[in-house]
C-alpha cells in the first residue's frame, strides 16, 4: 500500500530565507519553484526524494521544538560531509559519532530556522 516517502515538506515563514540557505549550505539545486498565492515554494530533489521548502501562513518564526522531527541525509562519508559543512558555517548540534546498535555514523546539525538534519553513513 505505501512504497516510500516521496516529499519532506519544511514549511516557513520565510522559504525564500530557508531555500537560499539549503542552496548555499548544502550545495542543492532547485528543481522546481512556485509561486502561487496558496502554494509558494522550492522543490530539491534530493535521490528519488524531493525535499520542499514552502510558504505557510500558520508558521511564524524560527521551529521552537527543534527535536520534534529530524530527516537524515545519506553520505558517503559522515566525516567529510561534516568538514564541508562547517566550513560553509553550518551549526552543529553533535558532531560525528558511531551509533551504539548499527555500523553507521552521524552527526547532527540545525537548518536556517532550527529544524534538525542528521546526516548518516560510514564514517
Amino acid at each position: 500500500m505505501f512504497k516510500r516517502i516521496s516529499t519532506v515538506l519544511i514549511w516557513s515563514e520565510n522559504h525564500r530565507a530557508l531555500a537560499d540557505w539549503y542552496r548555499d549550505k548544502l550545495g542543492l539545486k532547485a528543481s522546481k519553484e512556485l509561486n502561487h498565492p496558496d502554494d509558494t515554494g522550492v522543490i530539491f530533489q534530493i535521490g528519488d526524494t524531493q525535499l520542499w521548502i514552502g510558504q505557510h501562513s500558520e508558521v511564524k518564526g524560527k521551529n521552537q521544538d527543534s527535536a520534534r522531527h529530524m530527516f537524515n541525509l545519506d553520505v558517503d562519508s559522515v566525516q567529510e560531509a561534516y568538514n564541508y559543512l562547517k566550513s560553509k558555517g553550518v551549526e552543529f548540534i553533535a558532531p560525528p559519532f558511531k551509533a551504539p546498535t548499527m555500523d553507521y555514523h552521524f552527526a547532527s546539525f540545525l537548518d536556517l530556522d532550527n529544524n534538525i538534519v542528521q546526516l548518516i553513513g560510514f564514517k
